[in-house]
């Protein structure tokens, strides 16, 4: 990663796309090599996962209204969305994990 004087033209910005990569950040003009993707060696655990939260994901703008509102008391001031507690019900079985800190003995 470097600063640079100026950003160069979209010519060249264009000819070096997946080689490096342009951006402004807090007003200071920054290339770096272009990012990579990471590896696609995903956990069982991930692998397991992906079906049933791609589609709870599909599911959750069907749902009703009355279906949808116990899941937005539950994100009022959670700093979650209401989709976020529907897709961790439908994968876990269980919500109650992600509300309270796990006890330390």
């Amino acid at each position: 990663m470097a600063k640079v004087g100026a950003m160069p033209g979209k010519d060249i910005v264009d000819a070096l796309r997946g080689k490096l990569d342009f951006y402004t950040w807090c007003n200071l003009n920054i290339v770096r090599s272009w990012p990579r993707a990471p590896g696609r060696n995903r956990a069982p655990a991930v692998v397991a996962t992906q079906g049933p939260f791609s589609y709870i994901n599909k599911m959750a703008s069907t749902l009703p209204a009355d279906v949808i509102a116990p899941y937005k008391t539950l994100a009022d001031g959670s700093g979650l969305a209401w989709k976020d507690f529907l897709v961790r019900y439908y994968i876990n079985g269980s919500i109650n994990e992600f509300m309270y800190p796990p006890e330390v003995p």
